[in-house]
């Protein structure tokens, strides 16, 4: 098995992108792959990162960074999973949202509509990605969105890694829907991903998450995804307020009160786009 050292071998400008608690990442440049992310997972065995990599590997979509390789190496003394991974460039969105300017409606338009045609793909495979963010979302320079991190995403056809009588599922607060943070598991689908997505959008538009607002623990960001319903503001050029109302319905409490499905979800978006002035 090869050592990390001569691993390095075949890599230029290697350097630290994120250290965490699960893994290690690294940017660098491949002689063969052009710009990288390099992961080494601490946890050889790990099932979240195993199927973390099974998932992409399914997926194979434009909008989630392909995997080129994936295997084992020694690093710091340890037998270690890796993966090379496609690197985009382009800006994360908590970085836009933390620094500005809000997004105008056209880019929440272009980010939504994109957001529903990559959950739409994840319908058709059959998977919910359950973590999106604007910490998991890169805009790249063309305006191209691009979803990253499946590590708790959920293959609805594989068995689940989360036990039944948890809690609480695997989730970020303030991004999460209800049943996901529940572990309703038999409410759970893309219904799901459609809250987050909805959330984010509105994040990006109002400067505001409307659940973390003012929030001083988890536990009440939780509280408060329960029990408010986010204030749909006026936004200059949505004349007849159908862009707010969709992700109003997007951020509904309940799944049965959102759209059925991203397809659902476009076809609002498609009727609305007449009635928006850029």
């Amino acid at each position: 098995m090869i050592d990390f050292t001569e691993f390095q071998s075949s890599f230029q400008e290697m350097a630290v992108l994120a250290r965490g608690g699960q893994k290690v990442v690294y940017s660098a440049k491949h002689f063969n792959y052009g710009d990288v992310v390099i992961k080494l997972y601490f946890t050889q065995n790990d099932p979240r990162a195993h199927r973390e990599i099974s998932i992409v590997q399914q997926l194979n979509i434009n909008c989630v960074p392909k995997i080129y390789e994936t295997g084992t190496l020694f690093y710091e003394g340890k037998e270690t999973l890796y993966t090379i991974e496609q690197r985009i460039m382009g800006e994360v969105l908590r970085k836009r949202i933390e620094q500005g300017p809000r997004f105008s409606l056209q880019e929440a338009v272009n980010l939504l509509e994109q957001g529903l045609l990559f959950i739409n793909q994840l319908e058709d495979k059959k998977i919910i990605h359950r973590d999106i963010k604007p910490e998991n979302i890169i805009v790249s320079e063309h305006g191209t969105v691009y979803f990253l991190d499946f590590g708790i995403a959920r293959a609805l056809e594989m068995e689940s890694l989360t036990k039944t009588e948890a809690v609480l599922g695997p989730h970020t607060p303030g991004y999460a829907a209800p049943e996901q943070f529940n572990n309703l598991k038999n409410d759970i689908d893309s219904r799901a991903d459609l809250f987050s997505l909805g959330v984010v959008v509105y994040e990006c538009l109002t400067g505001k998450n409307p659940f973390r607002e003012g929030a001083r623990s988890a536990l009440e960001i939780l509280q408060k995804t329960e029990t408010i319903t986010p204030v749909i503001y006026t936004v200059r050029g949505d004349t007849q307020q159908q862009f707010m109302a969709l992700l109003g319905s997007l951020m509904g409490k309940y799944p049965s009160r959102r759209p059925k499905n991203a397809k659902q979800a476009l076809d609002w978006l498609t009727a609305a786009k007449p009635t928006l002035q850029y």
